[in-house]
């Protein structure tokens, strides 16, 4: 935790004993039995389509786009493409219930068109939802196991399920060898060839 960290507990703190924090704002998680406190809770997801490919320009400019809005405190998450034509922001609205720093939507419409982007706010152009910045973004990034887990390679997922439990055991039992496995020598490792030995001379 550094010093920003704690002087943004300090003054949660603060406001929370002069009763100033909205219900909700003061959000904790238990991981091994410590509390820490989340930064935000629910904040907002706004993906604006349909954009002028012109004014995105290229590649590159996009790019630049995205690094400027990332830019913005207020602005958890950004991605601008090129090629499909949006922009997908994940922002701290000015309703949300903490005391980060927070952006209107209406502002980051400015800020792109500032940036020679004009957004449509028309139903089939503009999408906004709500973000649990928990479960879609904290627990994704600190917890990909249990969201996404891929095979080891040369086994397809429908091999490995079958025989996952079986290739752990495996695993651990080379890791971990018994003294029979030790005087069978069944946790030796195969000798691998490194090359033919021969050098080459220039």
């Amino acid at each position: 935790m550094d010093r920003r960290d704690n002087q943004q507990v300090e003054k949660t703190k603060e406001l929370e004993q002069e009763g100033q924090m909205k219900e909700g704002s003061s959000h904790f998680i238990t991981e091994d039995g410590k509390q820490y406190r989340m930064p935000y809770t629910i904040i907002k997801k706004v993906i604006f389509k349909n954009l002028d490919q012109k004014e995105l320009q290229d590649i590159p400019h996009s790019a630049r786009l995205q690094y400027r809005l990332l830019l913005f405190d207020a602005v958890i998450k950004a991605k601008v493409d090129f090629h499909k034509k949006f922009i997908r922001i994940v922002y701290n609205h000015p309703e949300a219930n903490n005391i980060k720093e927070k952006i209107s939507r209406q502002k980051l419409i400015e800020f792109l068109a500032n940036e020679g982007v004009h957004v449509n706010e028309a139903p089939e152009n503009f999408e906004e939802t709500d973000y649990d910045y928990q479960k879609e973004l904290y627990n994704y990034a600190y917890f990909p196991p249990s969201i996404r887990e891929a095979p080891p390679y040369g086994w397809t997922k429908e091999e490995w399920k079958r025989h996952k439990e079986e290739e752990e055991k495996k695993k651990y039992r080379m890791e971990h060898p018994t003294m029979l496995d030790k005087l069978l020598g069944l946790n030796k490792k195969k000798d691998v060839k490194k090359g033919s030995g021969m050098k080459l001379h220039p």
